[in-house]
């Protein structure tokens, strides 16, 4: 897979001139400027026991003690009453994690311009909640 195709959840990566595009719109992926995946409602963001796990050796107790019941039975992030993960926020319009470093598996493996990222921005736009960026 080409590096430059799909690219981390990783705001430092999201300026490279090289980003994927939503086919749809034409724009830019650019994650610190969207955050679809991360307002996409209750247990969309799954929880692993790994996540748990590290989290737990790491000094991060309250991370793996804040969990809500996610699809399919499993643990996710807990969410706001917008459907947003409680630790996004959008200071200036950025899209951040507040738990960057310590975000979950499924987080960290997500990939901008992959058909889950595609179909959080195609659910945020039918919301409008995602508008054509000025980037």
């Amino acid at each position: 897979m080409n590096d430059k195709t799909h690219l981390p959840l990783d705001p430092e990566l999201a300026t490279e001139r090289e980003a994927p595009v939503d086919p749809e719109t034409g724009e830019p992926l650019d994650c610190t400027r969207c955050g679809a995946c991360c307002e996409a409602g209750q247990g969309n963001i799954p929880l692993t026991e790994d996540d748990l796990v590290l989290w737990r050796r790491t000094g991060r107790q309250d991370l793996a003690e804040h969990v809500d019941e996610g699809h399919f039975g499993m643990m996710a992030f807990p969410t706001t009453h917008e459907g947003a993960c409680i630790y996004f926020t959008r200071p200036e319009g950025r899209s951040i994690c507040s738990i960057y470093a310590e975000r979950a598996s499924t987080c960290r493996e997500f990939q901008a311009g992959s058909w889950q990222c595609l179909e959080f921005r195609r659910d945020a736009r039918k919301k409008g909640r995602l508008g054509r960026s000025k980037v």
